[in-house]
C-alpha cells in the first residue's frame, strides 16, 4: 500500500476520482439555489460546473510525469481550452460583481453598457494573446500592431458616426436623467422608459418616441422630474371683453383647485396674457397627468363660466337657461315644496338653473350653503372626505333630491356632493326657502326627516370602515 501511494499518479488519481464528483455535486446545489433566487450568477456557476472543472480534472491527469509522452499537440489544446474558459468565467464574474449588483443610482449603475462591453472585449483579446504566447509560444506583438492600425483606420472612416454615438454615451454617463423621469425637448414631452447607448425611448401617452441620445446631447431639454417645485400644466382660455378680469381669474383658480390630480404643495394661479385671454397654472403630482388635467380644466371651465354668467370665448348666448325651462323645473319640484303651480311660477324671479359636469363639486365640507339645489336630471354622489379612507360614500342622490339642505338651519355640512354625471339643478336661495317653510311647515318636517336619514346613512358608512362621525358635526347636505 505504501508503494502504491508513492506512485506519482496515485494522489492525482485520488483527487480526480473523489474530489471531482464532490466539487460537481457542490456546484450543482449552488447553481440550483441561484436559479431559485433568480440570480444572474447562475449561468456562471453552471459554466464552471459543466466545463471548467471537468477540463481541470483532465489537466490534472495528463500533467503527471509519464502520462503523456513527449510534448504533443493535445496537451496544448487542452491547456488552451482551459485558459479560454478561465478568461470567460473571470470576465463574466467580474462583470456580475461590478455592474449587475450595482446599487441603483451609483456610478456602476449609470455606467453605459457599451463601455462595459468594450472593456470586456479588450480584456478577452489581451487574455487570448497572452494564452497563445504562454501555451504556443506565438509572437503576439504583430497582432497588437495590426489591431492598433486597424482601429485607427476604422476610427477615421467612422469619425462622424462614432462621434455622435460617443457624445450620446457621455450624456448617459453624466446621468442628467434616469428611468421614470419626464423630459421635454423640441416640443416632445414624455417619460423615459428605456435608455441605451443609441437611443432613449419616451412614452408620450400617445405612443413611444425613440430619440437618438446624440440628439439630446447636441440640443436642450428640460428634466421635469428634477424640478423642486411641482410640475405645472398650463392652459389658455379667452373670455368676453366685458367680463371683469378679477372674477375671471378667481373662477379659473376655483375650478383648477377642484381638479383631483392637483398637487397640494402649491396653489394654482391665473394671470392675464393680453386682451381677453387668461392663462392658468395647475400644479400636478406628475407630468403624466398633464393632458388629463388640462382636459378636465377646459371641460369644467365651460360649465363654471355658464353658472357664473361669464362669457367663455366671448360667447354671450345660452340656449339652455331659458324662462320656459325654469318654469318647467319649478313645476317639477312644486309637490316637494308643497306649493301649487301658481306659487311655483312666482318663484321664477328668485330661482335659477345650473348645470354641472361629471366630477364637479356641488357641495363642499365646511360650507354653510346659501341655497338648496334640487336635482332635475343626473346623479349626485354624497360622501364624507376623510384623511385615512379618502371619500367615504354615503348615498346617491337622484331626480328631485335636494342638495344643501343645511341652508335652512344655517349650519356647516361635513359632506361633499359630487356630480356623478352631467347634472341639471334648479336653485332656490335660502330666503325663498324660509318663506316656503313659514307658509308650509310640512316642508320643514320633511327636510328634518331627510337630514336625519342622511345622518344615519353616514353613520353606517363610517361604521363599515371602523370610524365614526365627528362628534357635534353630524349635519349632511
Amino acid at each position: 500500500m505504501a508503494d502504491l501511494a508513492a506512485q506519482p499518479w496515485f494522489w492525482p488519481a485520488v483527487i480526480v476520482s473523489i474530489g471531482l464528483p464532490l466539487v460537481l455535486i457542490g456546484l450543482t446545489e449552488l447553481s440550483n439555489m441561484l436559479v431559485r433566487r433568480g440570480s444572474r450568477a447562475a449561468p456562471i456557476v453552471a459554466m464552471v460546473r459543466n466545463y471548467l472543472v471537468p477540463v481541470a480534472g483532465v489537466l490534472v491527469l495528463i500533467s503527471q510525469p509519464g502520462a503523456w509522452e513527449g510534448g504533443g499537440t493535445w496537451p496544448r489544446v487542452i491547456w488552451t481550452i482551459f485558459g479560454l474558459l478561465v478568461i470567460v468565467v473571470t470576465i463574466n464574474a467580474v462583470n456580475h460583481l461590478v455592474f449587475h449588483r450595482a446599487e441603483k443610482g451609483s456610478w456602476r449603475d449609470r455606467f453605459p453598457t457599451i463601455f462595459s462591453d468594450l472593456i470586456r472585449f479588450v480584456f478577452i483579446i489581451m487574455g487570448i494573446a497572452f494564452l497563445f504566447y504562454w501555451v504556443w509560444g506565438a509572437d503576439v506583438a504583430g497582432v497588437f500592431a495590426a489591431l492598433g492600425v486597424t482601429s485607427i483606420v476604422v476610427g477615421l472612416a467612422l469619425q462622424n458616426a462614432v462621434g455622435s454615438v460617443v457624445s450620446g454615451l457621455f450624456l448617459i454617463f453624466e446621468s442628467p436623467f434616469e428611468l421614470g423621469d419626464w423630459i421635454e425637448t423640441g416640443g416632445t414631452r414624455g417619460q423615459i422608459i428605456e435608455v441605451n447607448w443609441r437611443a432613449i425611448h419616451l412614452d408620450t401617452g400617445s405612443g413611444i418616441v425613440v430619440m437618438p441620445t446624440a440628439q439630446l446631447a447636441g440640443g436642450e431639454f428640460v428634466n421635469l422630474s428634477r424640478d423642486p417645485e411641482p410640475y405645472a400644466a398650463t392652459a389658455e382660455v379667452g373670455f368676453g371683453s366685458d367680463d371683469p378680469p378679477g372674477r375671471v381669474r378667481e373662477l379659473m383658480v376655483t375650478v383648477a383647485r377642484d381638479i383631483p390630480l392637483i398637487s397640494r404643495k402649491r396653489e394654482p394661479t391665473a394671470s392675464s396674457v393680453g386682451g381677453s385671454r387668461y392663462r392658468v397654472s395647475i400644479p400636478l403630482h406628475s407630468p403624466a397627468d398633464h393632458d388629463m388635467a388640462v382636459d378636465t380644466f377646459l371641460t369644467r371651465i365651460w360649465y363654471a363660466a355658464r353658472r357664473a354668467e361669464l362669457h367663455l370665448d366671448g360667447d354671450a348666448t345660452d340656449d339652455w337657461r331659458t324662462a320656459g325651462r325654469l318654469q318647467d323645473a319649478l313645476r317639477q319640484i312644486a309637490p316637494i315644496l308643497s306649493v301649487n303651480p301658481v306659487e311655483a311660477e312666482q318663484l321664477a324671479s328668485d330661482a335659477w338653473l345650473e348645470r354641472y359636469c361629471a366630477g364637479e363639486s356641488i357641495l363642499r365640507p365646511g360650507m354653510v350653503p346659501g341655497e338648496t339645489r334640487f336635482i332635475l336630471t343626473g346623479t349626485v354622489t354624497l360622501g364624507i372626505p376623510t384623511d385615512d379612507h379618502g371619500f367615504v360614500h354615503v348615498a346617491d342622490l337622484g331626480r328631485h333630491d335636494p342638495v344643501g339642505i343645511t341652508a335652512i338651519s344655517r349650519t356647516q355640512t361635513i359632506s361633499k356632493a359630487v356630480a356623478a354625471s352631467e347634472v341639471d339643478v334648479v336653485v332656490l336661495p335660502v330666503s325663498v326657502l324660509d318663506e316656503i317653510v313659514r307658509g308650509h311647515p310640512v316642508v320643514a318636517r320633511e327636510i328634518v326627516r331627510e337630514s336625519e336619514n342622511r345622518v344615519e346613512q353616514a353613520r353606517l358608512a363610517m361604521s363599515a370602515i371602523g370610524s365614526r362621525l365627528p362628534y357635534g358635526r353630524r349635519v349632511l347636505g
